[in-house]
């Protein structure tokens, strides 16, 4: 399903990249920009998670300008040692303010690689995440979503990044959590970017 997914979006990507080559964007009515409202862009960065008992913030995209974030979520691509991870947590960071974008509670200490991560909820709450060990089921309900859609701004004049930040007793921690951003830029020069 992961790579369904993934392949689904790389596509999606490619499809929408030839556009901007045939029929380069001239209004904010043209057809590609249209499809861009709709369908977002998707950028992903694999972050090494390689504290040595201690807290470690990665950052994993750059925000320029204005962007509705529409899905924010990653996988566990490795779990070579990962038994102690928690304070998991999406905060947006402008090098002098930190803001929480989910709840800085997550546990993903021990799960296996293919576990999912994801903001599906208000800021105040804690990430979805998904243990794959065995099915897991992540939904819409009253209290949440599948995913929870959410505007970010960059700092005047200063880098703007969303990083992951969790603490780990590991010594060291060695993993990879790989992040995907789907986005729509809605000042005409936003963008997100891996870094």
């Amino acid at each position: 399903m992961t790579v369904h997914t993934q392949n689904y979006a790389a596509a999606l990507q490619a499809v929408l990249d030839a556009l901007d080559d045939a029929m380069p964007s001239v209004t904010t009515d043209s057809p590609n920009d249209h499809l861009r409202r709709i369908a977002g862009r998707l950028v992903s960065k694999a972050l090494t998670m390689n504290v040595n008992n201690g807290t470690q913030s990665v950052n994993a995209f750059q925000v320029t300008g204005t962007v509705l974030i529409k899905k924010l979520y990653g996988f566990l691509t490795n779990a070579a040692t990962l038994t102690n991870c928690t304070a998991a947590h999406f905060e947006l960071d402008d090098g002098a303010a930190q803001v929480d974008l989910t709840k800085n509670d997550g546990v993903l200490s021990a799960l296996p690689v293919g576990t999912f991560v994801c903001k599906n909820d208000l800021a105040a709450a804690t990430m979805g995440i998904a243990d794959c060990t065995n099915g897991a089921l992540t939904e819409a309900n009253a209290d949440k979503e599948g995913f929870k859609e959410f505007l970010v701004t960059q700092k005047t004049g200063q880098n703007t990044y969303i990083r992951f930040t969790y603490t780990s007793t590991d010594a060291p921690a060695a993993a990879v959590l790989t992040v995907y951003c789907e986005y729509v830029v809605l000042d005409g020069t936003g963008a997100v970017a891996a870094v």
